[in-house]
């Protein structure tokens, strides 16, 4: 796993040597659990910050790095003396901790060697998930994260000048456990809304 993360930062920078653009951003991530399953898993809201090169004019290719924080709260009724579920609900968190590595393939909707004021670009592509760290504030019950979640998803974003914004989804295709601590091991799908920063590396 050590390895798969250094090779990712290292492809990030290499890139970053040949690239037109350097992208650095933040923002939220919110997460859409496919099956909620018994466990009523329910999606919070996270953060996400890092930074992307991108390779190509009009056309491009989008390659980065970012660290990704992830929570998901699920729900455990209480049972009485002779086992039987009650009312009360107990509800925890499981908060875990990636390396999010997107490649995107995009358009720019206009050329930019027209030099226009804004543009609008759309992408899709596949990104890894690579756990950096996982916490359950359950101490009964110890799990193991997959340590590499795939995704695939498409988005979009509004450039003006050196500032864009930027929104896509991701369809989960890993579950999230290894073994079968739980009843329902979801796949969660992930939303994303980002602000950020572009410096230009090199022409258009």
């Amino acid at each position: 796993m050590r390895t798969l993360v250094l090779s990712a930062l290292l492809l990030t920078t290499g890139a970053g040597a040949i690239a037109q653009e350097l992208r650095l951003s933040g923002g939220y991530n919110g997460s859409n659990i496919s099956e909620a399953g018994d466990e009523r898993w329910k999606g919070q809201a996270g953060y996400q910050f890092g930074a992307d090169v991108l390779l190509g004019t009009r056309w491009f290719v989008k390659g980065g790095a970012h660290f990704m924080v992830r929570n998901v709260n699920y729900s455990v009724a209480a049972i009485d003396d002779q086992g039987n579920p009650t009312e009360n609900v107990n509800e925890f968190r499981y908060t875990s901790q990636f390396l999010r590595v997107p490649i995107h393939a995009g358009l720019r909707l206009l050329d930019p060697a027209d030099a226009p004021l804004f543009n609008i670009y759309i992408m899709a592509g596949p990104t890894a998930l690579f756990l950096l760290k996982s916490d359950l504030d359950n101490d009964a019950i110890t799990v193991k994260t997959n340590p590499a979640q795939w995704y695939i998803g498409a988005g979009g974003g509004l450039q003006f000048g050196a500032v864009f914004i930027e929104g896509g989804y991701d369809v989960a295709m890993t579950n999230v456990f290894k073994g079968n601590n739980f009843n329902t091991n979801p796949k969660v799908n992930q939303a994303y809304a980002l602000v950020g920063v572009r410096l230009k590396l090199a022409s258009d």
